[in-house]
């Protein structure tokens, strides 16, 4: 018999309750992008669809993306991510339609760096809600981006099949 262990401090952290609010709002956000009124949201946000590692729980949740050399790049301060597996594919309902799309969630700061500018470039609200500042250059600013990534903000990269 497995005992379940306390969370670590990190990953205490990275899970915040939602509000009843924020789950209303997706919950609307998931109809508009199911029906044929998908288009007035389609160009900045999909749903994305992952089943828990460990409750097989099935998570469908609307977040906003960035195309990108034919990519999807979506900023990731969700604990959502830590369902995306390697060699799975996620679900994604975008522009109205249901693909399968090859994931990876991006931790390294080098490579985050370079996505995230396209990230917050294409989606600045992003930015606001992971405490990512940009540089005069269009960069992101590496200290806010350090300590966004050490709170478990990632990059998740999905290659539509």
């Amino acid at each position: 018999m497995t005992t379940a262990s306390a969370p670590s401090a990190s990953e205490a952290r990275s899970r915040t309750p939602q509000s009843r609010l924020q789950r209303f709002g997706n919950s609307v956000v998931r109809v508009l992008l199911r029906s044929p009124l998908h288009r007035v949201l389609s160009r900045r946000l999909l749903i994305v669809t992952v089943t828990g590692r460990r409750t097989g729980r099935i998570y469908r949740l609307p977040v906003g993306y960035v195309e990108h050399d034919g990519t999807l790049l979506i900023g990731a301060g969700g604990a959502w991510r830590r369902n995306v597996r390697p060699g799975e594919p996620v679900s994604v309902r975008l522009r109205g339609r249901n693909r399968l799309a090859d994931a990876e969630v991006i931790t390294d700061e080098e490579r985050a760096a370079d996505l995230y500018r396209h990230i917050l470039l294409g989606n600045p609200v992003h930015g606001r809600f992971a405490r990512i500042g940009i540089g005069p250059d269009g960069t992101p600013d590496r200290a806010d981006l350090r300590r966004a990534l050490a709170r478990g903000v990632a990059v998740v990269r999905l290659v539509p099949r």
